[in-house]
């Protein structure tokens, strides 16, 4: 009897239906087992959560941070009399952010609201200009040429002419200073007759107009004749956005020129930078047979100055002017 009660007990514990102390334990183990192996798994899922959206916001802020580097060092060197203020990031996606630069003008003194710079980056490392800005054009009824105008701030946007290129027409806003009023403090975009060293642009401004931003030539001699190369085609001159160039330091004129260089060398430093190739094209056409880009490579052909209508009337009588492009204009109060 005693062998067939524990057969019996066997086989109803394998069977499921045993009520004995072994049965309970045993269920009592594999719940445990149960219970444990799901905690593993709900540790294993939150721990890989974690890991992956810190591995993400660690990537993604790489990718910012990489964009504004890539932005404030190509900024140095463009846009001229163009201001950074600050910058301002929001999410836009999982795999993307945007980045708003606020941005200005600084006129004899006084700050001017400019358009805000706004990029799109993505957790890949790529960025790209936002959409849905441009530019506004109009016909001066005056000359017939198109003048450029900021989208945002609806002001004036300076344009210039290269000295080795052949235009159908050139602009001279200089004819127009007796327009405004003598309080008004107004910005040109000069481009000059000839090539000069930064030095001589500093001698050739009269002593009561500001200097404050030099364009370089960044021309190769393939770039010059492809903008010859229809003689007879209309030709409009650069944007103000589309050339490059440096500021006056006012209190250290002789290292403009070399914050400019040790800028482009900086550029050549990040080859996953969104405008290395544009560095290094600079690099390459500036320094030219040198062994190394110094300030005597350095070519002026145009600048920015600021300065009253009576002050800047005295670029008139300068034959080393070839255009004058009125930019911003704005009252002292």
């Amino acid at each position: 009897m005693t062998e067939n009660k524990k057969e019996q007990e066997l086989n109803d514990f394998f069977d499921g239906k045993s009520t004995s102390t072994i049965s309970k334990v045993v269920k009592k183990a594999k719940r445990i087992t149960i219970l444990r192996n799901i905690g593993i798994s709900l540790f294993v899922i939150v721990f890989l959560l974690i890991t992956l959206s810190l591995s993400w916001l660690f990537i993604l802020r790489g990718s910012q941070e990489k964009a504004m580097r890539d932005i404030e060092l190509f900024s140095r060197i463009t846009n001229p009399n163009i201001e950074l203020l600050t910058s301002q990031n929001e999410s836009n996606g999982v795999f993307e952010g945007i980045l708003t630069f606020n941005r200005y003008k600084e006129i004899e003194g006084i700050p001017v609201d400019w358009s805000n710079h706004v990029v799109r980056y993505s957790l890949f490392g790529g960025m790209s200009r936002f959409t849905g800005h441009s530019l506004i054009q109009i016909e001066d009824k005056e000359d017939g040429l198109y003048r450029n105008y900021d989208s945002e701030t609806k002001q004036r946007m300076m344009s210039f002419y290269h000295p080795e290129v052949l235009y159908s027409q050139i602009r001279n806003d200089l004819k127009t200073l007796n327009k405004f009023t003598d309080d008004t403090l107004i910005e040109l975009g000069v481009s000059f007759n000839q090539k000069y060293t930064p030095e001589e642009v500093r001698e050739l401004i009269p002593e009561n107009i500001t200097l404050k931003w030099y364009w370089v030539d960044t021309y190769s001699e393939e770039d010059i004749q492809s903008l010859n190369k229809h003689k007879y085609k209309p030709k409009s001159p650069e944007l103000a956005t589309e050339i490059y160039g440096f500021s006056e330091r006012p209190t250290e004129s002789s290292m403009s020129e070399k914050h400019f260089i040790d800028d482009v060398q900086s550029g050549l430093n990040y080859e996953d930078g969104k405008y290395f190739g544009e560095f290094n094209r600079i690099y390459n056409n500036l320094k030219g047979d040198s062994a190394k880009l110094d300030p005597e490579n350095i070519e002026i052909i145009g600048a920015v100055v600021t300065g009253t209508p009576k002050e800047l009337a005295e670029l008139n009588d300068m034959d080393t002017v070839r255009a004058a492009v009125l930019g911003v204009t704005v009252k002292p109060y």
